[in-house]
């Protein structure tokens, strides 16, 4: 009787080991401040993205993807949390994570997992604790320690890596890649003025995003290496928008819209796309029921399993963003829907001032000489209008820049009013109120200049680039 006690506890431990072997790992990339469309994957001509565009061949490209905020800290800690910003506790750039919160490294942490975090982190000392190894630097990106901790880790256990980037942020240099883009190369939004000096910046934006590029083929090569390529999922990300003028901070396309490339060969086709919608709220409970563990994580986002098995299945209708204090004040809400966005800034009397570093860029530069003199083109002022719209609806297919608001025109009440009632539903689930413009966190720099104020209290020390 002892003996088949005994060899049925040996069959049952082998046949753990298998199934731990078998389990899946998951490698996240996140580049810092990179827009949806610059890349070859998402349809630019000229940036140089291989391995970027070989994932979404290999894998399937997410065409409605979208972060809860386009500000660095709180669109991370959110995507760690699987909750939205204002749900966090850090929802203001630089706050860190309440060590209340919870990061969905912890039930894989318990479940067998081996969990990293190489680069940029930005959420905090009191997280930390929450992963087995928080490694930062690494090279001007915050790239080059990723494919060491790669190969250094333990390799009886699946594995999570939080690889993050620092690139394509600001302040930018040139040399980060050889050869470098040309101001030929630039696709110039229509937000912007057409310029040398644009283009310029542009251009080594590009290079940054290149940088980005060549080490997520280098650990695509060491997964290969190691054999375990095709038994992890791999997933690339931003945390916000280009940090130039009318994108990063703001919840516009420009601001929210992510690359959003999963390579899994188990779930995923090759060469597949979906226009299925999907948030970053979403990723923590796809990867906790992919690695079969928690089921009682408290995330306010759903698992987008079902899409990686089927591009054409849905599991969302609407995906929220938010825009909170990051480096000015601010308050603005926002619902995306299959066609739709619909924006609610309750701070109307502000302008839209872009990050402090992006005030400071060569590009706001050339914006504000144009506005000076009068010849800065409509499509691009947007940022200097006060007050500006309370309330925007834009029609995405037809103006990806939201640049024409039809928030007026009678034919579109209805739609209107039904983004209104899924955004204050959303606000009411979620616990979300506008606590009065006296209550938020004042700008901590100056709105033509870029520079710090001083003896602004609230504006949050740094926790990272």
């Amino acid at each position: 009787m002892k003996w088949r006690s005994m060899v049925f506890a040996l069959m049952l431990l082998a046949c753990q080991i298998v199934q731990g072997a078998e389990r899946p790992n998951f490698v996240i990339f996140v580049a810092d401040d990179m827009a949806w469309e610059d890349c070859g994957a998402y349809g630019h001509p000229h940036i140089r993205t291989p391995n970027i565009d070989r994932l979404a061949r290999e894998g399937l490209r997410f065409d409605a993807a979208f972060l809860t905020c386009s500000s660095c800290s709180p669109s991370r800690c959110s995507m760690l949390t699987g909750r939205y910003p204002h749900s966090t506790g850090a929802g203001e750039l630089h706050l860190p994570l309440p060590k209340t919160q919870q990061l969905f490294s912890t039930p894989l942490r318990e479940g067998g997992y081996y969990t990293a975090a190489v680069g940029k982190w930005h959420l905090g000392s009191a997280a930390e604790s929450q992963m087995d190894l928080v490694k930062t630097g690494g090279g001007p990106g915050g790239e080059e320690d990723w494919v060491s901790v790669l190969k250094n880790r333990p390799q009886d256990k699946p594995f999570f890596l939080w690889l993050a980037a620092t690139d394509p942020h600001r302040d930018y240099r040139p040399g980060a890649i050889d050869p470098p883009h040309q101001r030929s190369d630039v696709v110039v939004p229509p937000i912007f003025p057409d310029t040398p000096a644009v283009r310029d910046d542009l251009a080594l934006y590009y290079d940054e995003i290149g940088r980005f590029d060549h080490f997520i083929g280098l650990v695509r090569d060491e997964l290969a290496s190691q054999g375990v390529l095709d038994n992890t999922m791999i997933l690339v990300i931003s945390d916000n928008g280009r940090p130039f003028p009318r994108c990063k901070n703001t919840v516009n396309e420009d601001g929210v819209r992510t690359p959003f490339i999963v390579r899994f060969p188990k779930l995923v086709m090759a060469q597949g796309s979906t226009s299925s919608l999907v948030s970053s709220v979403d990723i923590a409970a796809t990867v906790l029921e992919l690695a079969g563990v928690s089921n009682d994580f408290p995330t306010q986002g759903r698992s987008f399993v079902p899409i990686l098995k089927d591009p054409q299945a849905s599991i969302r209708s609407f995906a929220f963003s938010e825009h909170n204090w990051h480096d000015y004040r601010a308050f603005e809400r926002s619902v995306r829907s299959t066609k739709y966005r619909y924006i609610l800034n309750e701070l109307p009397n502000l302008p839209g001032t872009p990050p402090a570093d992006a005030v400071r860029s060569p590009t706001y530069r050339e914006m504000q000489r144009q506005r000076d003199t009068g010849t800065l083109p409509l499509s691009a002022g947007n940022v200097f209008i006060v007050p500006s719209p309370r309330e925007g609806l834009y029609d995405i297919a037809a103006d990806p820049h939201c640049l024409n608001n039809l928030v007026d025109r009678l034919e579109y009440h209805k739609v209107l009013y039904q983004h209104q009632q899924e955004l204050a539903n959303w606000q009411k689930d979620t616990n979300d109120t506008f606590p009065g413009e006296d209550h938020l966190t004042p700008d901590g720099f100056h709105r033509e200049t870029g520079n710090k104020l001083p003896g602004i209290k609230g504006a949050h020390p740094s926790l990272g680039k």
